[in-house]
């Protein structure tokens, strides 16, 4: 009854805060949680795509991949040119000074988030060279923890529920990865993962931490430029850093045994099945992904990115199985769950 005391209807601005204003910031973060976990799926496509391609007769080494795969999903910005220009011309800016400042502060962004990306990869594929797998894929999941450690370092506020939903997607990793690792007793013995560290352990360690670091300055970087144009500069400087990588190792390979050595590198590159696993793997899960994820970034914080995205092995799992045939054991249904309950609590 106290409705019909209302001496009028609610003023424009009033609706606006009721229909608009709350609803509107959950709606964002919504959307930008639902892009993460899209972002999630893609990186689930890229894992399976993968190991296809290392299926096939003569697949490529790491750099090699990497290097085609990074010029690919460059390349997949080439249409989106003009519209990069747009978006740089669309900056509000007060001279033509300023236009050149935020081209170069652009560049200097997407370099910075290049490095980082070089960094997760390279640092874990070093680390390998002088540690097993299975601690290798242990120690690359502190990221999630890493991340919000980051954040409150930075001085930003880590809520209650997403530091529980990063211990619990940290759980639910750890119960993924030893389900894949190897089965031998020796391999999966206590002192397995022992307290001492080796230099191989830090190295994976330091790309865990380059991985932490790109979420978070994605998180600080991405508010400031437009997805398109930062990512696509990011890309091109990512495939720069990775030919770097191919050429030190096809000038390693060339002194040990020339150029029939280097040749080895990737015997089955006139396979067109390879070609089209590396186009997809460089369009979906690479600049598609790359783009998604700033965007997502945008509305969530990077703790609570760091855990939606850690649903890539469930993803993985899930189409391993599907498109594979691969069979899920219990443990790897459990660490599933486990990362599910992470994100919603995160999301909390």
């Amino acid at each position: 009854r106290m409705l019909y005391a209302l001496p009028g209807p609610p003023s424009a601005s009033v609706l606006s805060t009721v229909r608009v204003g709350y609803p509107q910031r959950d709606i964002s973060r919504l959307r930008g949680r639902l892009t993460l976990v899209f972002v999630a799926f893609l990186y689930g496509t890229l894992n399976v795509s993968l190991r296809m391609l290392y299926a096939l007769p003569g697949p490529p080494s790491a750099s090699v991949l990497s290097t085609v795969r990074g010029w690919l999903a460059a390349a997949a910005f080439i249409p989106l040119i003009s519209q990069m220009k747009a978006e740089l011309s669309a900056i509000k800016i007060d001279n033509e000074i300023n236009v050149k400042s935020k081209r170069v502060s652009l560049r200097l962004a997407a370099l910075e988030l290049a490095f980082w990306n070089f960094g997760a990869q390279g640092l874990l594929n070093v680390g390998l060279l002088f540690t097993d797998a299975t601690r290798a894929a242990f120690f690359t999941q502190t990221s999630v923890v890493i991340t919000p450690l980051l954040s409150l370092i930075a001085g930003q506020k880590v809520s209650g529920s997403v530091g529980v939903g990063c211990i619990a997607a940290l759980a639910g990793l750890v119960l993924l990865s030893e389900s894949g690792g190897p089965s031998d007793g020796a391999s999966t013995s206590g002192a397995h993962f022992s307290l001492s560290l080796s230099g191989g352990d830090l190295i994976v360690l330091a790309g865990a931490l380059s991985w932490s670091m790109y979420i978070f300055r994605m998180s600080n970087i991405g508010e400031r430029y437009p997805e398109i144009s930062l990512q696509g500069v990011k890309l091109v400087m990512l495939a720069c850093l990775y030919s770097s990588w191919f050429l030190c190792s096809a000038i390693r390979c060339y002194f040990d045994g020339g150029w029939s050595i280097i040749a080895d590198l990737w015997q089955g590159w006139a396979d067109w099945k390879a070609w089209a696993l590396l186009a997809f793997s460089a369009v979906g899960p690479g600049a598609l992904a790359d783009v998604m994820q700033q965007q997502g970034q945008k509305e969530v914080s990077a703790s609570e990115a760091n855990v939606i995205l850690c649903g890539e092995p469930v993803f993985t799992t899930i189409l391993a199985r599907v498109i594979l045939g691969e069979q899920s054991s219990g443990t790897e249904t459990a660490g599933g769950a486990l990362i599910i309950i992470a994100a919603l609590l995160a999301s909390r």
